[in-house]
């Protein structure tokens, strides 16, 4: 259903552009022109692995040191917009990437709230009248690890813990809806690299097993890497101290969707129709997470720490063949982001692969400061430790996989990032406004209807649909089993309703190689449309076409000698056969295919017939013949 999207339906994009609204709507559009920013709001404490641990240099205090972890006190970003009335706003958590280590000691250029990327997204959907909040999660890990699966247990409890603090962030929001003018069910997650390995097990985790059972995350003696009953399960509740300080669950931590830009899924085998929407967006060449299926590898060791992770280019489909997505699968995205996505993922919605100019380029929008960078030589830790960084080392490192960063271009990406995913949270979280579009139907020819067609530019073929007042139409014509991707005939439509000579229908027909008498079984359907969504039919309807060759004296050439009058007609029609055969009886049918009178018992070229209690509209007169042949014209009761 979704390829079709830009071959047929792109006409809209050409044919009505000009006729487009240009009225800003909110939480599509920045109807904002600031927005205000909470700073370091503390949103829950848990315990954290201590990167001080065993650091013998005397000049850092014992107590940094002593423990292997420490009570953090997580913190995030709260953006409002500003001059905003609404107090009943979704919000959208943000989740930086980083490796789950800080700054500059994982060798990066980022890993924090305050990432420009972050911060560039933040403000975007601040001004489109989100609340959003952009937090941090607990850190650490040893990268450096030699055994394949000591780094592994180590990468996916780094993993859990942080979805664990993001389900405590879900809750910190709901205790505190009122202050920060929330709507609760509206909840919104996303995450930028190491946060997209977030985004992504928080949208499928739900159950144990997903956890300790799957043989990637288990030892060599089969024992899991993950034990719930230790660390807590994966909404933060339960676990023992010090390994996790439990959420209270009397305060739901549910997330309504989830994004990512970046990233990857430890396994696809925690996906079930019950998991949550999502939407992603990767470069195709990303080096260090899979677009599709393939090991995570640590740059600096070599060693595969995730085997066969999953990227957005083999999620989303299956996402969409589980009926995840079927709330965002309804609607057509109209909009040029989309349009390109369609192009690179081949129809698959939800899904942008990016293609970049570099081939080993896994975040270009990401951007910051070379000269300061180059000149850090040390990162705050624990609010108290300067930890020795190079900041050289992460800018040469990050410039390698980012040869092209500017600010200008990084929020380029944002830009699009942004267009993206927010027509797609409006569908989800039902925030289109004006820009929503009922279901409807088609209405005729009914599914299994069969017609003869004839080479005759007198007789016609109406379509019919359920229509709204202010929506443009498609219609559109293919093979029984196609998808409509490459359709046999398409055409924007104005109106509810179509209507084709039967000589067009003919000639399609006849360039299909279709035969005299030949049946053929096709499908039509229509999608509506307004400035940036589209909306099939509820379903497409059967149609079996028959060319026929004209039998009869001149009954191929009858809709030429058939006159009405007058027409428009009030209470009375006179209908006339001015050809070598007689009229024997007669029927009017309205614009659906429907008969809604019947007149027979005539032998005659002339006839008068009563227009008596048929309400004004646009009708068809059909008559036949004493050899019989037929005849059909339009007319008009005022």
């Amino acid at each position: 259903m979704n390829k079709k999207l830009l071959s047929v339906f792109a006409l809209f994009t050409s044919m009505f552009a000009l006729n487009e609204a240009t009225a800003q709507n909110r939480y599509l559009d920045e109807v904002f022109t600031s927005v205000s920013k909470s700073s370091n709001v503390v949103y829950d404490t848990n315990y954290a692995i201590n990167l001080l641990f065993g650091n013998p240099n005397p000049q850092i205090p014992a107590q940094f040191t002593s423990s292997p972890v420490w009570s953090e006190k997580l913190k995030c970003d709260i953006y409002t917009p500003d001059g905003d009335t609404n107090n009943n706003r979704p919000v959208i958590i943000l989740a930086h990437t980083g490796s789950y280590l800080p700054p500059l000691v994982n060798k990066q250029t980022t890993g924090s709230k305050d990432d420009s990327s972050i911060v560039e997204l933040a403000n975007r959907f601040a001004k489109r009248g989100y609340v959003v909040v952009a937090m941090n999660y607990r850190l650490g890990w040893n990268p450096a690890a030699t055994s394949q699966e000591v780094a592994t247990e180590q990468l996916i409890k780094a993993t859990y813990r942080a979805l664990q603090d993001m389900r405590n962030c879900v809750r910190f929001l709901r205790r505190n809806s009122d202050i920060y003018g929330i709507d609760e069910s509206k909840i919104i997650f996303g995450g930028q690299g190491t946060g997209g390995y977030i985004a992504l097990a928080g949208a499928t985790v739900s159950d144990r097993a997903d956890i300790e059972s799957n043989i990637k995350f288990r030892r060599g003696d089969a024992s899991a890497m993950v034990s719930v009953d230790t660390l807590g399960d994966w909404t933060g509740i339960g676990g023992v101290l010090p390994y996790n300080d439990p959420a209270d669950a009397s305060v739901s931590s549910d997330v309504n969707m989830f994004f990512n830009f970046g990233g990857a899924m430890g396994d696809t085998a925690w996906m079930k129709a019950s998991s949550k929407p999502m939407v992603a967006m990767h470069t195709t060449k990303d080096p260090f997470a899979p677009y599709n299926t393939g090991n995570v590898i640590v740059p600096t060791t070599g060693l595969t720490v995730i085997p066969n992770a999953s990227g957005a280019g083999d999620v989303i489909p299956k996402a969409n063949a589980l009926g995840v997505n079927n709330k965002l699968n309804s609607y057509v995205y109209l909009d040029p982001m989309s349009e390109r996505a369609y192009t690179v993922a081949q129809g698959v919605n939800n899904l942008f692969g990016f293609e970049t100019t570099f081939p080993f380029e896994g975040s270009p929008w990401e951007w910051w400061d070379r000269p300061s960078m180059q000149a850090k030589q040390s990162v705050l830790y624990r609010d108290a430790i300067p930890l020795p960084a190079n900041g050289f080392t992460a800018d040469t490192l990050s410039i390698k996989t980012n040869p092209f960063m500017s600010a200008e271009r990084g929020k380029a990406y944002i830009d699009t990032i942004v267009g993206f995913v927010a027509p797609r949270i409006a569908v989800q979280m039902d925030l289109m406004g004006g820009l929503a579009i009922n279901d409807f139907s088609l209405t005729a020819p009914q599914t299994g209807t069969s017609i003869d067609i004839q080479d005759d530019t007198a007789a016609f073929m109406v379509a019919k649909w359920q229509g709204t007042e202010g929506l443009d139409y498609v219609f559109a014509i293919d093979n029984i089993n196609a998808d409509f991707s490459d359709p046999l005939f398409s055409t924007a439509v104005t109106a509810d309703s179509i209507v084709f000579s039967e000589s067009t229908i003919w000639n399609l027909l006849t360039s299909l190689g279709v035969n005299v008498d030949q049946e053929v079984n096709l499908k039509w359907t229509v999608m509506s449309k307004n400035a940036l969504y589209g909306k099939m039919a509820v379903q497409p309807f059967a149609i079996n076409l028959t060319k026929r060759a004209a039998v009869g004296i001149n009954e191929a050439n009858y809709n030429k000698y058939i006159t009405l009058y007058p027409n428009p007609a009030t209470s009375s029609v006179k209908i006339g056969l001015d050809a070598n055969a007689k009229i024997t009886d007669i029927q009017i049918i309205d614009i659906l295919g429907r008969q809604v009178k019947s007149y027979a018992g005539f032998n005659t070229n002339t006839q008068e017939i009563s227009l008596n209690g048929i309400g004004s509209g646009a009708y068809f007169i059909n008559i036949n013949t004493q050899n019989g042949g037929t005849a059909t014209k339009k007319f008009i009761i005022q």
